[in-house]
Formats: C-alpha cells, structure tokens, sequence
C-alpha cells in the first residue's frame, strides 16, 4: 500500500484543525474542524479505499461498508459544521451563501446526500428493479463513481478556497502556507481522478 496520499490528507486535515484552535478558539472553530474531516478526511479515503495501490483493506465487501460508514459520517459531520456556519451568520447579521467557498459548501452537501441516496441501487438490487432508468449494475456503479468525483472536487473546491478566506488571512500566516495547502488539495484531486478513472475501466473490462 502506497502512504503517500494518506499522508498528504491527514496532515492538510492536521494542519487545518490546528488553526482552528490557535491561538483561539470558538464555536466557529468547529465549522473548518467538521468539513475538513468529512470532505478532506472521510469522503476521500472512501474513495481510495477502491484502489489496489492505495487500499489497506483487500476485502471488497469491507471496502464496501467502509465506504457507506465514512460517507454517512462524514454527511453528519458536514451538515453539523453547516449548522455552526448558519448560526453564527444568522447571529451576526450576514448574508449567507455569499462567497464562491460557501456556494462550493453548499453545493458540496447537496451532492453528498444524492450520492448516498444514489448509493442504493448498488447495494439492493430490489431497488434496482424498479429503478425507470437502466438497470445494470455496470453501469450503475460508473454513474456513482463519476457523480462522485464530481461531489468530491466540489468539497475539495471548498476546502482550498477556505485558504483564501478572511478568516484565514486573518491568521497572518505567510502566503507560502495558501499555495502549499491549495497544492495539497490538487494533488488529492488528482490522486481520486485517477482512482474513478481506474474503476471506470476495470467496470469495462469485467463486461
């Protein structure tokens, strides 16, 4: 199993949680906290758990659950910090929704809950008999990696415009900090690409 990836998640996830807490903390703490385990964190060793190369896990169907497990919990994580940032915005009279980070927030979430929704078919083929739509697992399981991918880069979006918003500037942290971290982010991007494209085509070659 290659630790590289691993390693660049869970420092940036490190790294994030450390400037969230110091020198101060607050309940805002928890919003960069939250999203950056669910999107940085969970949501991407879900997917990396499908890679040969970057899986510790040799079980499909371990990866499976371990994949539903991480998913769920990191929604739960996320929808938490989305509560923390709409409270604090409602309690300070800002609008919401207002920066290009909060649309890719957002949008994120929104995305997330279709994927675990759209997740279904691929676990109980009683769904996928009455699915309107094409029935076959293949090409079930393509749609859900793309969608994914496509999920994924939106909260990875999210987490690499966060370096660019006051409340990181405020930490007077040097610009080196931003370009290291948004660098961190599009190698993860990457790495998943790679991992999506890879599924699409070992699908292909099993029809």
């Amino acid at each position: 199993m290659e630790l590289l990836p691993h390693v660049i998640i869970l420092g940036l996830v490190g790294f994030i949680v450390t400037i969230s807490w110091s020198p101060t903390s607050s309940l805002f703490s928890w919003h960069p906290t939250l999203m950056s385990v669910a999107f940085l964190g969970l949501q991407c060793e879900s997917i990396l758990l499908f890679h040969p190369r970057f899986s510790p896990v040799t079980n499909h169907a371990l990866r499976v659950k371990l994949h539903q497990i991480f998913q769920i919990v990191g929604f739960v994580l996320g929808s938490i910090g989305m509560v923390i940032i709409y409270i604090l915005k409602e309690n300070a009279g800002k609008p919401h929704i207002s920066s290009w980070h909060a649309l890719f927030g957002l949008s994120a979430m929104i995305l997330t809950l279709i994927q675990l929704v759209g997740g279904l078919p691929l676990i109980y083929s009683q769904i996928r008999k009455i699915l309107p739509m094409s029935k076959s697992l293949g090409e079930l399981k393509r749609k859900h990696a793309q969608m994914g991918l496509i999920t994924v880069i939106c909260g990875l979006t999210t987490v690499g415009l966060a370096f660019y918003s006051n409340w990181f500037i405020k930490k007077e942290f040097h610009r080196i900090y931003q370009n290291v971290a948004f660098g961190a982010v599009t190698t993860i991007i990457g790495v998943l690409f790679a991992q999506v494209y890879h599924g699409r085509l070992s699908v292909e070659n099993q029809n």
